[in-house]
């Protein structure tokens, strides 16, 4: 009976307790209607205003949308417009080249309508002078660059722009993809900055009379700036609302469009106030971070008072400007002090009902205390019943926890775990043994104290990208243990993530692959590589010839194989036994391993014959040097032991795409010339193609026997007059080389020069020339006939030469000669040289008195800019111009230029290739100094040129 009152009492403190607790609820919810009602006046005063400020937003959001679509549709109208420009332009200069090769061909030679549609196509320019047209030759020589003339016939197919893209076989497979040509995008210097490049678009078409890639092309930031200045132009005259405008501006702070018109183009931090400055400041800067909204006050000018503003700011990144759409606070004030007076008077009217709401209210909550206790009674035992059940849960989950530890401690994969920032929590002793780090060591560091530095930035870069979109990665890593050592590992990531989603743990697993891979390799070598020689078996070899030609056809190069058998190794074998072979293979692979580029492939098949793979060949003769230093190095002995061995190999050469199209029909033709090459009486080599051979064994007999022709005697000179077209007296000559075998025919220069130059036997020969050429001079002299100047061709490798003007000083001092008496003569081609070793010796040759004389002028080298800055004494006129001049009016017109520029210059023109006495008369008739040909000599020898001074003399 007591328990049963204790609990009733406990039943009416409990419910006296909550009575009170509600009637002070009741008062306080009174008060808070007070409170509710000022604070509801207040929110929806500042909801309306924050609706009309957000009618303004939208305004300029619509506005700026509007200004943007019309900016993109001009951006975007820039390339086409550019296009439709280029293609104009091209099409103008096919009709200029068809109309003169309709009106001149089969009239004229074809070098002459060539030359005439290229200089019509020279002064061209258009796009405000920066337009010109430019003409290339399939292959990549520059056939008109007007702008950089003296790059005119060079090859610039090889010339890039920064991106890597090559420039003109971007050109050349534009012209080609269609009959209407078609366009290349790269970049280059624009005019007025050659530091950096800029993007250009250019179009060209193929002009089929004559191979010709024929194009022109513009910037396309100049085009960009012209529809900028479009679109700020269109954007001053818009106009939004009673005070709404748009502001331009740079990103390097340019004001390029302003309300007053008078400060663009000005930096806006040197205009207006600080203020001013500041806000334009957080402008730019808001636009370099995406874009937004921006308020801020405004003098209006003219007056005190202040404006509130509203700007929206957004790049436009195309053009790299920032556009601001501004609007006034103004045009919103007065409907929001109409919407706050509602407000007010709306809350008023509502004051007496909040009072009767309360006094309801109190009684409602004295009703609901009772039901409410009875309530909470049950819900707290509901509670303890909970509470019993998730003790149970714990106590199972801390039995499944003990046995995740044994298996994390007992595992024999090691195992790392990080929190979500990858700070090491974690390891298991599987990850010590295999790592060398104990726990201590890695706790609260970074995993990537374990990183081998074999591993690019991306690859984890990559890594982590993998694991955020998709929860884990594995792989194989090289890592790296405590020692230093690296090693490869098979590695697993795995991320851990609570009910919500977040990232809690990441856990990384892995398993040590050290013997895997050796195991690997050494199978791998056993497969791809000769075990005695160490050089790639045939497998391996096919493979690598394979991918040389992929490569080769992509780059339009050619691969060379060359088959090489050891001339009577069965002997060597046989004789001295296996052992002594086994070393003589050894020393072979070698000797081959370091001839070779890195690039190259040195093999062997089998038995004594090996396989040389040369690649990236530009053409057949590359494939020469490699034959000889092939057979220079294997000449040498081989000391094996206390046997001193010779051993001398035939080699077969064969390229490809030239003689096969796949690697097991190259091997087998390279093969076939190296048994020819056993048939031609061994240590030498051979060529798959005859064709090709015979060249081969003509330029190394050239090359052989021009390195002994100076030690035979077997150079010789001939001499051909230089006649005063006025007096037709002789006044000079040229020393010209020749060559007589002792036991064949004489060969011409055209054949042993460019081998000379080439080998460097050029510079022996032409002092040797120089040499005999005055010594003649001077017997002449001895002889009583009139002085006369000699010329002698100088090439390119003498001129480089550090001593080349004291030998020619010492060879004028031997033969007693005054140096006018010397006349030098250098091709157009050298001034293209630009290397200061020629023009030091250029300069000084002229300090020394000699003459200098350019040959061949005109054919295609040479430009006025050459004459001004090397001090010529001479101009030659090339043979060609004078070959058709007694009916070509365009030779005429050509010569008569060259003359009137020597002749302001002071200089003396040399007509060379007068063949008769019409072209003496045009060439006198036209003001020409001096003549050569055969109108009046062939080339003489010594003696013979004495008898033409002597009857010269006495004529």
């Amino acid at each position: 009976m007591k328990l049963q009152l204790t609990d009733r009492n406990l039943q009416r403190y409990h419910l006296t307790g909550t009575l009170v607790v509600v009637v002070v609820l009741a008062l306080a919810l009174a008060g808070s209607f007070l409170w509710i009602g000022l604070t509801e006046h207040r929110q929806i005063t500042q909801r309306f205003e924050q609706a009309q400020q957000n009618r303004i937003h939208e305004r300029l959001q619509a506005e700026m949308d509007a200004a943007l679509g019309y900016l993109d549709f001009l951006q975007a109208r820039t390339e086409a417009t550019l296009r439709e420009a280029l293609r104009a332009r091209v099409t103008t200069a096919f009709q200029i080249a068809h109309a003169i090769h309709e009106r001149e061909h089969g009239r004229h030679p074809e070098a002459e309508v060539k030359r005439l549609i290229l200089e019509t196509l020279r002064p061209q320019r258009f796009f405000d002078e920066r337009g010109y047209f430019v003409v290339r030759d399939l292959k990549g020589i520059a056939l008109l660059q007007p702008l950089s003339p003296e790059l005119e016939n060079t090859s610039l197919w090889d010339n890039h722009d920064d991106t890597g893209h090559y420039i003109t076989r971007g050109l050349v497979e534009a012209a080609l993809r269609s009959d209407e040509g078609g366009f290349s995008a790269y970049r280059w210097y624009p005019p007025d900055n050659r530091q950096g490049m800029s993007d250009k678009l250019a179009y060209t078409r193929l002009f089929k009379p004559y191979g010709w890639v024929i194009g022109t092309g513009d910037y396309l930031d100049q085009w960009h700036a012209a529809r900028l200045k479009e679109g700020i132009e269109r954007l001053r005259a818009w106009r939004f609302g009673d005070t709404g405008r748009f502001e331009v501006l740079g990103l390097d702070g340019t004001l390029l469009l302003h309300a007053s018109g008078g400060e663009e183009g000005k930096d806006y931090r040197q205009l207006g106030s600080p203020e001013e400055q500041a806000i334009r400041g957080r402008m730019i800067a808001l636009a370099r971070q995406g874009g937004g909204l921006l308020e801020y006050p405004w003098h209006q000018p003219g007056s005190d008072v202040v404006d509130t503003r509203s700007a929206l700011v957004q790049r436009f990144a195309p053009w790299n400007i920032v556009l601001v759409a501004t609007l006034s606070s103004r045009e919103i004030q007065a409907a929001i002090d109409v919407e706050r007076a509602t407000a007010w008077a709306s809350l008023s009217s509502r004051l007496p009902y909040a009072g009767l709401v309360a006094v309801l209210a109190i009684l409602g909550a004295i009703l609901a205390s009772a039901l409410f206790s009875r309530w909470m009674i049950g819900l707290l035992q509901g509670y303890k019943r909970d509470l019993d059940a998730h003790t149970l849960a714990l106590e199972q989950k801390a039995g499944e926890l003990l046995l995740a530890g044994h298996v994390f401690e007992s595992s024999k994969e090691g195992i790392l775990i990080t929190d979500a920032e990858s700070r090491i929590l974690a390891v298991n002793p599987a990850f010590t043994e295999i790592s060398g780090y104990r726990p201590e060591d890695v706790v609260g560091k970074q995993p990537d104290l374990l990183a081998s530095g074999k591993h690019e930035p991306d690859f984890y870069r990559n890594m982590w990208q993998t694991i955020r979109e998709t929860g884990s990665w594995s792989g194989e890593i090289w890592n790296q243990r405590r020692d230093g050592s690296v090693f490869p590992e098979l590695l697993q990531i795995t991320t851990v993530r609570s009910a919500s989603g977040e990232v809690l743990h990441y856990v990384g697993t892995f398993l040590d692959l050290t013997e895997r891979k050796e195991a690997e390799d050494r199978i791998r070598q056993l497969a791809e590589f000769d075990p005695l020689t160490g050089l790639p078996n045939r497998s391996l070899l096919g493979d690598r010839m394979a991918q040389a030609m992929a490569r080769a056809e992509r780059e339009n190069r050619r691969v060379a194989a060359l088959v090489l058998d050891l001339d009577r190794f069965k002997t060597i074998n046989d004789s001295l036994g296996h052992a002594i072979g086994d070393q003589l293979l050894q020393g072979v692979a070698t000797r081959l391993r370091d001839l070779v580029r890195h690039s190259d492939t040195v093999s062997r098949l089998g038995g004594d014959e090996f396989v040389v793979v040369l690649t990236g060949l530009e053409h057949p003769a590359q494939a020469l040097p490699a034959a000889r230093k092939i057979l220079e190095a294997l000449a040498a002995p081989f000391q094996l032991g206390e046997h001193e061995l010779l051993i001398t190999p035939s080699i077969g050469i064969a390229l490809y795409p030239d003689n096969a199209g796949d690697p097991e029909t190259l091997l087998k033709h390279a093969e076939a010339a190296m048994y020819h090459a056993k048939n031609q009486g061994r240590n030498t080599f051979q060529f798959f193609t005859p064709e090709f051979n015979h060249w081969a064994t003509d330029r190394l007999r050239i090359e052989n026997g021009l390195r002994h022709a100076l030690a035979r005697s077997e150079l010789l000179l001939h001499f051909q007059p230089q006649v005063d077209l006025a007096t037709r007296s002789i006044v000079g000559c040229e020393a010209l080389l020749r060559w007589q075998p002792a036991d064949s025919e004489m060969v011409m220069p055209d054949r042993f020069i460019p081998v000379a130059e080439e080998t460097g036997l050029i510079v022996p020969i032409g002092n040797w020339v120089l040499e005999q050429a005055c010594h003649q001079l001077a017997r002449w002299d001895a002889e009583g006939a009139v002085p006369i100047r000699m010329a002698v061709n100088v090439a390119v490798p003498q001129l480089r030469q550090p001593g080349f003007v004291d030998g020619v000083r010492r060879a004028l001092q031997r033969a007693g000669l005054t140096p006018e008496r010397l006349e030098i003569e250098v091709t157009e081609s050298v001034l293209l040289e630009k290397d200061e070793r020629i023009s030091q010796t250029l300069e000084g040759l002229l300090a020394l008195g000699t003459k200098l004389s350019l040959d061949d002028f005109g054919t295609g080298y040479a430009s006025l800019s050459y004459l001004r800055n090397f001090r010529f004494n001479v101009l030659k006129i090339d043979r060609s111009f004078v070959s058709e001049l007694h009916h070509n009016e365009a030779d005429i017109k050509l010569i008569r230029a060259i003359i009137s520029i020597a002749r302001d210059l002071s200089l003396q023109t040399v007509a060379e290739g007068v063949e008769s006495e019409v072209q003496l008369e045009i060439l006198q008739e036209l003001g020409c100094n001096l003549g050569q040909g055969y109108h009046f000599s062939r080339p003489v020898p010594a003696a013979r040129m004495g008898e033409l001074l002597h009857g010269s003399q006495r004529a």
